[in-house]
This record gives C-alpha cells, sequence and structure tokens, in this order.
C-alpha cells in the first residue's frame, strides 16, 4: 500500500512541476527563431502540440504582390520538432538559419 501511495504522490509532484501548455507554445516559438532568424516579413508563428513532446511549427510571412489590393500570408518554414526538456531536440526538416 505505501509504493502505491508513493506512486501516486510521485505522479502528482510531476504533474505539478509540468510547464504550462502557453509556456511551452512561446519557448518552441522562440527556440525556433532563436535558431532560423526573424524573416524580414514574419506575419505570424504557430506552434502547435500535435502529441506527446512532439510539436509543429509553420511560419507565415506576408507579401505583397503587385496588382493585389492587400497582402497575402503563406507558411514559409514548417518544421515538425521533437522536443525534450523544454528545448528542440531534433526537427525535420532541420531549422537552418537565415542568410542574411
Amino acid at each position: 500500500m505505501s509504493s502505491t501511495l508513493e506512486s501516486i504522490t510521485d505522479i502528482n509532484i510531476k504533474t505539478r512541476n509540468e510547464i504550462a501548455p502557453e509556456l511551452q507554445e512561446e519557448l518552441v516559438i522562440e527556440e525556433v527563431l532563436e535558431q532560423l532568424g526573424t524573416p524580414h516579413n514574419l506575419y505570424k508563428i504557430d506552434a502547435n502540440n500535435v502529441y506527446d513532446n512532439r510539436w509543429r511549427v509553420d511560419v507565415w510571412i506576408e507579401e505583397w504582390k503587385e496588382e493585389s489590393t492587400g497582402p497575402s500570408y503563406r507558411i514559409a518554414y514548417s518544421y515538425f520538432c521533437t522536443i525534450k526538456d523544454n528545448c528542440i531536440l531534433k526537427s525535420n526538416p532541420e531549422i537552418l538559419p537565415l542568410c542574411r
């Protein structure tokens, strides 16, 4: 019985120490920007937890086309990231710095 109580206590402690999903999303976005750099026409970045510690990150840019009266938006970079200890462990494709 005491081992069951210990395992329940461990689960509760681990659950309380986890980072809130909103903060985790901010950390993932921040790290992608740190590795990639900021595109000059950045519109937004979406980071969605797909499952477990796997995240889909889309970097959207704003484009102005000559014949249009308003901007259009498209995903310029997209990554499937695995997170460990609140850092990107690996990414597919690899996040390469922008050439300036």
